[in-house]
């Protein structure tokens, strides 16, 4: 996606292996993977190999919202539903090696019981919070947290996306399409990795972090980089990594309130 010209791709791998034979492999995913495609990105020339599937993944995701909307607005208990929506959303992933079919995952979670549930902690300390931090993931995905946003009814939201291109994540550009900026406050981390290392991220985004009520994180990339904060995570699980760390199976949905 980077380059089609075959020199440029044999220095990319060089590059790459080159980090990887030095780096420690004590380091999270994410920022393993922050550096590997800071040397794509420079030694390709391309500022963003995502672009093109960021932008499908979008149009894709819009045409998909009404019909979404509707099965929120129609359901007993909105925010469950929007919940299971917005998991349901986090299989558009290009980062993990997985086919995703968005149609039929929508099918499966609503039928499906999360297989590690703190709804009720979270319904509950939502009722009680003023302000939310919402830890965006992937461009197309972002359309799916909508319908979750839409049910923080009186909430101060931010909602918090990359500072530039990394693989697929959400950035400033993608929420604008998303129509996202017209019901949160919009931040950045001001960090391009995937996932939030708080050691890399702007002094504005921490102070968004630490003094917000409820801090709700989607995606594998951001419990990788945040599991041990006190962070609700939403996410469909797509690899064995975080499978096993969590005790559960892929493919399974999680809602998680971190410790």
């Amino acid at each position: 996606m980077a380059t089609q010209d075959e020199k440029t791709q044999v220095k990319v791998m060089k590059n790459v292996m080159k980090y990887l034979q030095n780096t420690s492999f004590d380091k999270t995913p994410p920022e393993m993977s922050m550096h590997v495609h800071r040397i794509i990105r420079e030694t390709s020339k391309c500022g963003d190999p995502y672009k093109d599937v960021k932008d499908k993944s979008n149009k894709n995701a819009m045409r998909l919202y009404p019909k979404l909307k509707k099965i929120v607005e129609k359901s007993d208990d909105k925010l469950l539903t929007a919940v299971k929506l917005a998991i349901a959303g986090n299989v558009i992933d290009y980062g993990v090696p997985n086919r995703f079919d968005i149609t039929n995952t929508i099918n499966k979670v609503l039928k499906k019981d999360f297989a590690i549930n703190d709804y009720e902690n979270f319904k509950k300390d939502l009722d009680l919070a003023k302000n939310v931090l919402y830890i965006a993931d992937n461009a197309g995905e972002i359309v799916f947290d909508k319908l979750l946003l839409e049910e923080l009814n009186g909430k101060n939201v931010f909602f918090a996306v990359k500072s530039g291109p990394i693989i697929n994540d959400a950035t400033v550009e993608d929420t604008e399409i998303a129509g996202i900026d017209k019901i949160a406050k919009i931040v950045t981390n001001g960090s391009p990795s995937p996932g939030v290392l708080l050691n890399h991220c702007s002094k504005e985004f921490l102070s968004y972090y630490k003094n917000t009520d409820v801090v709700i994180a989607k995606g594998q990339g951001n419990y990788e980089s945040l599991s041990n904060e006190s962070v609700y995570f939403l996410l469909m699980v797509k690899c064995p990594l975080v499978a096993n760390d969590l005790n559960v199976d892929i493919g399974d949905m999680i809602l998680k309130g971190g410790k």
